[in-house]
């Protein structure tokens, strides 16, 4: 889905500078999540290695991005359930973008921990990423089935697609991830 955005006029500049500002908000965040001062974590002291803060908050801001997508196709199933297809097109299709960029976070999560050698971390990150492309998938067969209906398929593909969703979700219900303390613990921040 395409928005118009009227700020088009902002200059690559102030975008990095709000950019950067969000990092930082989000370091914040996340420093106050682990209830710790940054002097007193492992790997972040003024000779330290900040790459496992960089992995935590690249987790969060894909579980972020995953609780988001998760909202997004229940709206857009309960959108479908009520026949109102155009709706839950909309939203579902938000929902598969969400799951993407939630995939591609926690990849990169995994990168930066392959790159330490955090394996306990990787393995969590790993996860995810499996989890994830699990639901991206389910979404995208929820997408199908919505794009159906409000073309008039016929029911037994409209149901076939819903049975794929119901699968790949069912598949995705069965992984665990955990949440950003748990990474941050297995990299010796908490």
């Amino acid at each position: 889905m395409f928005q118009h955005n009227d700020r088009g006029s902002r200059s690559r500049t102030s975008r990095r500078q709000y950019l950067l500002g969000i990092a930082a908000t989000a370091s914040t965040l996340v420093s106050g999540c682990l209830g710790e001062d940054d002097e007193e974590l492992p790997g972040t002291g003024p000779d330290g290695n900040t790459q496992s803060r960089e992995i935590v908050v690249t987790y969060d801001e894909a579980v972020t991005a995953r609780n988001d997508a998760v909202a997004a196709r229940d709206e857009g199933i309960s959108a479908f359930n009520e026949e109102a297809y155009t709706d839950a097109i909309d939203a579902i299709e938000t929902a598969l973008s969400n799951f993407v960029s939630a995939e591609d976070c926690f990849a990169e999560a995994v990168d930066l921990a392959t790159e330490i050698d955090a394996n306990e971390a990787v393995d969590l990150c790993e996860t995810a990423v499996d989890e994830t492309a699990l639901q991206a998938d389910a979404t995208d067969a929820a997408l199908s089935a919505a794009r159906a209906a409000h073309d008039g398929a016929d029911a037994d593909i409209i149901n076939g697609h819903i049975e794929r969703f119901r699968s790949l979700r069912e598949d995705a219900a069965a992984i665990d991830i955990a949440d950003a303390d748990a990474v941050a613990s297995a990299l010796g921040l908490a």
